[in-house]
């Protein structure tokens, strides 16, 4: 988030003009510079000893988070969100790499910190965002309207080595803790401004957890422009058709399954026609054909698709004109990334060889909390000299033309906790599913179970109802040509579960679907 002095410089130049929206609640630049101060103050007053610290948040997007995470940075502190989706043996591992000295949590996701049992660091400060409730408010926490009912005074931030903080999805397991020691967020600001226009009349909607990196991250581009943030709920997109309309919601960001929930609902129909939408991003993963098409003719030409990761910031965008002459690419590098392919050695490949993918940026972190990042130095003879490449757990390939395409991930597409990773084939398996017309979503699974053997189980949701037989002909087809090998199980479903942040859900996945599909095998040993 951004610094109280940078919030009162907008308050001055814009006091009345929208800073944050949350519900009923509106926040002008002026009234976020008093909660800021407010809050800080009483934030900085009852900040424990030892340094360094650092705080950590288990809530749901509000803007008092907001609040507190703009008092965090105005004080020096680090201050991340946990995904509350997560296991208690992720949470513990989470919490065990930041020992966090501030925690803030909300009723509603304080039970996972409990199921967790974290010894907790000594003396750390509990914050409570709940609104009301104090019945319930834990007996060591301290309430948000406490803390910002301070009177502001000046503070001093925290003497203490800047650190940036931030934890990867941990879909592989425990989420690793990445740490950075410089900022790139002015540089990566200029360049997106200069590349999008962005400025101070944008209005960007959140529709992203704040504990997912991209939340904060793009929402502190829009402030820090003297912008508008407005907070939505991204379950319900007749809700935020709404609000992108009433709100004249500029940009937004949003994964997969909420764009392709929004533009299936009614309520996008016309929003090509009544909204100032100018910028959607959204990632490549689980974004077919129909869904890219559709938002074209329900928002206008206005999606992007990036290529990123935790690690290493935002390396590629590609833009809508281009995404419908090359709809499977992730797009060109940004200004300051350099994408290399790379084969098991280490060697740089050629456009059109596929390899691993390795990013030069930047924005590249400087380690993790725990293991030592697979860093590398390469000189790919472009007049840059040699560089500090991330090598990614990503496979792909550069086109003719300096676009990326993702081909496969070294911890497999959707799948099944404890389960092998996939090949490249069925990573491009996955890939031709989400081209065909008939399928709104799907989901490839690849299970090795007593009752089917090493199997693909492939649920999918058809465009519409009408459209189910063909989706199943074609997803059916489509197995059969691409991994010949295994034997695949194509299963219709209404929807695909999916986290807040776009991940397949891929156990409640599979158990909903396995039933069916043990009784589709028990059926063909009968026929057979």
């Amino acid at each position: 988030m951004i610094r109280l002095t940078d919030i009162r410089k907008h308050a001055a130049e814009r006091p009345d003009h929208l800073a944050v929206a949350d519900g009923d609640t509106r926040l002008t630049w002026a009234d976020l510079a008093e909660q800021v101060a407010r809050t800080a103050t009483g934030l900085s007053e009852r900040l424990p000893d030892p340094r360094p610290a650092r705080a950590v948040f288990l809530a749901g997007n509000s803007w008092e988070l907001m609040v507190l995470m703009a008092a965090c940075t105005t004080l020096g502190v680090p201050c991340i969100g946990l995904d509350h989706t997560a296991s208690p043996e992720a949470t513990l591992g989470a919490l065990d790499q930041l020992k966090p000295t501030v925690v803030i949590t909300d009723r509603a996701h304080r039970g996972l910190l409990e199921r967790a049992a974290w010894p907790g660091t000594p003396d750390a400060l509990h914050v409570d965002v709940d609104r009301d409730g104090a019945a319930e408010r834990p007996a060591e926490a301290v309430a948000f309207a406490e803390l910002a009912a301070a009177e502001a005074a000046p503070v001093q931030p925290v003497e203490q080595p800047f650190e940036a903080f931030s934890f990867t999805s941990g879909t592989s397991g425990i989420p690793k803790l990445v740490i950075r020691r410089t900022s790139f967020e002015a540089r990566r600001l200029a360049s997106l401004v200069d590349q999008f226009a962005f400025g101070q009349d944008d209005v960007h909607l959140v529709t992203v957890p704040l504990y997912h990196t991209s939340g904060p991250g793009w929402a502190r581009v829009f402030l820090a422009l003297g912008g508008s943030v407005v907070l939505g709920p991204y379950e319900d997109p007749a809700a935020l058709a709404r609000l992108i309309e009433d709100e004249g919601v500029t940009t937004t960001l949003m994964v997969p399954p909420v764009l392709t929930r929004l533009v299936a609902h009614p309520a996008s129909e016309h929003l090509h026609r009544t909204s100032r939408l100018r910028f959607v991003l959204s990632g490549g993963r689980h974004l077919n054909r129909w869904v890219i098409n559709n938002a074209w003719d329900r928002l206008g030409p206005v999606l992007h698709l990036y290529y990123g990761t935790t690690e290493s910031g935002l390396n590629t965008i590609i833009t809508p004109e281009e995404l419908h002459v090359a709809p499977c690419r992730s797009g060109r590098p940004l200004d300051g990334n350099t994408i290399a392919i790379l084969d098991p050695d280490g060697v740089p490949l050629p456009p059109g060889t596929r390899g691993r993918v390795a990013i030069a940026s930047y924005q590249l972190m400087d380690s993790y909390a725990t293991v030592e990042p697979p860093f590398l130095h390469l000189d790919l003879g472009d007049g840059q000299g040699e560089q500090k490449f991330l090598l990614t757990g990503d496979s792909g390939v550069i086109d003719e033309e300096g676009r990326l395409e993702l081909t496969g991930r070294s911890d497999g597409v959707a799948k099944v906790e404890g389960i092998s990773p996939l090949d490249v084939n069925i990573f491009g398996l996955e890939s031709d599913l989400m081209d065909l017309p008939c399928v709104r979503e799907t989901a490839v699974l690849r299970v090795d179970l007593p009752e089917l053997g090493d199997a693909l189980i492939v649920p999918f949701a058809p465009v519409s109802p009408e459209r189910e037989a063909s989706g199943h002909r074609a997803v059916q087809a489509a197995c059969d040509r691409r991994v010949p090998c295994l034997p695949n199980y194509v299963v219709p479903v209404d929807a695909i579960p999916y986290s807040p942040t776009g991940k397949v859900r891929a156990t409640r996945l599979l158990e909903a679907v396995l039933p069916r599909v043990l009784a589709l095998r028990q059926s063909q040993l009968v026929a057979a």
